[in-house]
């Protein structure tokens, strides 16, 4: 039975994920962001490499720096259109999850860093939002990556794969709304209805 109600609150937390893009200026403290961090690591990795590094940045210019990329890029693909936000000078926390290019840079590398990086991504995120704060995958950046690496100090053999604001939601947000399941799920082949 306990199981059960584990699967049911899994189920409910789910449900209430929501990208989070407005944040208040209360301070996360360090504590609370080893502990989700910790959680960011029981996520599965190809070979148990464990190759995800995390980088918890709080200076204002570097968020500034970062977020400039962000907004001209934002600005280049959504003009006026583009969501709500706190600015990234303004958002308590920035993690940089990055990894070595543990199993080399051609594309099948590249697939086995995605099968350890984006779990771990997930687990962060709703371990972020099981202690009620709001997140934010993004990834918009990353045609600029090069221009972010000397930001962030990184290592010829260390790429960033997601920057994900975090901090104390400045508004409530309700269940998340998805597709039913027979929408976007197939039986056997493309095409056949669930």
């Amino acid at each position: 039975m306990a199981e059960q109600a584990s699967f049911e609150a899994l189920e409910e937390l789910m449900m209430r994920q929501r990208a989070g893009r407005l944040f208040d200026s209360r301070e996360v403290e360090d504590s609370l962001i080893e502990r989700i961090l910790g959680m960011a690591t029981r996520a599965p990795s190809a070979r148990n490499a464990q190759t995800w590094r995390f980088i918890v940045i709080r200076d204002t210019e570097t968020k500034a720096r970062l977020g400039s990329v962000f907004d001209e890029l934002g600005s280049q693909m959504y003009g006026q259109g583009a969501p709500t936000r706190t600015p990234w000078a303004e958002v308590p926390v920035l993690i940089a999850v990055c990894s070595e290019y543990a199993f080399g840079e051609d594309e099948s590398g590249r697939m086995a860093l995605g099968a350890s990086i984006y779990p771990a991504v997930q687990n962060l995120l709703l371990a972020a939002h099981a202690a009620g704060l709001s997140t934010v995958l993004t990834t918009r950046w990353k045609r600029r990556e090069p221009e972010l690496r000397p930001i962030l100090d990184l290592p010829e053999n260390v790429g960033i794969y997601a920057i994900i604001p975090l901090g104390w939601p400045a508004e409530t947000l309700g269940k998340n709304r998805r597709r039913p399941v027979p929408e976007v799920t197939y039986r056997e082949r493309w095409g056949r209805n669930w």
